[in-house]
């Protein structure tokens, strides 16, 4: 029987894994998948792993004495229990009954499907999150559909450059052979590198909107417009670029990027900061050094 790993990382996430949780045990299955739950816990400071296991004993719970990120949290899991599907889902993350029903159909029917992501709505406002994500020639991503009132205008799946971390499923030897998820990502972008190495394998990945999700970002960095976010963000895409995209492509983006939308002194200073921040990755790629406005 084909089984599916469905795995949260946390972190100080006492405030919404239960929640989580009780969607993830009341999705409907389809008769021929199983499935596990495992809780990553990277090294929570509020009681998290001790709530979990006394709430919900039928679910697996590893303990990381610190901080490992997203990535190393999740591959942890993935390489502790194989599946046919890996499910990634974020602890602030309620999923509707049918979201596994939804994306396990879509892999059933298309054997080189490698990814399948949400529909993800801001809490239950009705408000679209993402709709399927793209990524710019200078790796800046975006959200298909985001801030709008959801009338059935992304009721259809589409083939796109990525979909969203919060809540998204691989298959289970595509992951392996990709080695999983890169650790040089601590937060963010994960994903989107996993997407693009997909589809740079010849695998589709593809937005269902069949299967739905409601995100809390209350709780979560990237629902905060702040400084840490944007640094980590940028540093993280620049990780991106050089990994994945055309050194000149991007840098002519980037600096076209640079003149028109973010010509605010401070933001550049912290783009500068986010490169100098990765000594390996910017001695290894010297044109990120090169960007001029």
């Amino acid at each position: 029987m084909p089984t599916l790993t469905l795995i949260y990382v946390t972190y100080n996430s006492a405030a919404t894994i239960r929640a989580a949780l009780d969607s993830a045990l009341a999705l409907h299955l389809p008769p021929n998948l199983s499935m596990r739950v495992v809780v990553v816990d990277n090294a929570s400071q509020d009681g998290t792993p001790a709530l979990i296991t006394a709430y919900y004993p039928q679910v697996q719970v590893l303990v990381n004495p610190k901080n490992v990120g997203f990535a190393a949290a999740n591959n942890l899991a993935m390489q502790r229990f194989p599946a046919a599907y890996f499910g990634l889902v974020n602890a602030d993350v309620r999923l509707a009954e049918a979201w596994a029903e939804a994306l396990s159909a879509a892999f059933e029917s298309d054997p080189q499907l490698g990814v399948a992501g949400s529909k993800i709505f801001f809490g239950e406002s009705g408000i679209l999150q993402h709709a399927g994500a793209g990524v710019r020639p200078n790796g800046l991503t975006y959200h298909i559909g985001t801030g709008e009132r959801d009338e059935g205008q992304h009721d259809q799946p589409r083939a796109v450059d990525y979909v969203m971390g919060a809540a998204f499923m691989v298959r289970g030897d595509l992951a392996a052979a990709l080695g999983y998820l890169h650790t040089g990502y601590f937060m963010y972008f994960e994903e989107t590198e996993l997407c693009a190495q997909a589809r740079r394998l010849g695998y589709a990945v593809r937005y269902v909107p069949t299967a739905v999700a409601y995100h809390d970002e209350r709780h979560s960095l990237s629902g905060k417009p702040s400084l840490k976010y944007l640094w980590r963000y940028h540093r993280s895409r620049y990780l991106f670029a050089a990994r994945n995209l055309d050194p000149r492509t991007f840098c002519a983006a980037e600096q076209a990027w640079l003149r028109g939308s973010a010509r605010d002194v401070r933001y550049r200073a912290l783009l500068h900061t986010a490169r100098l921040s990765q000594v390996r990755l910017w001695l290894r790629h010297r044109w990120l050094l090169t960007l001029r406005a």
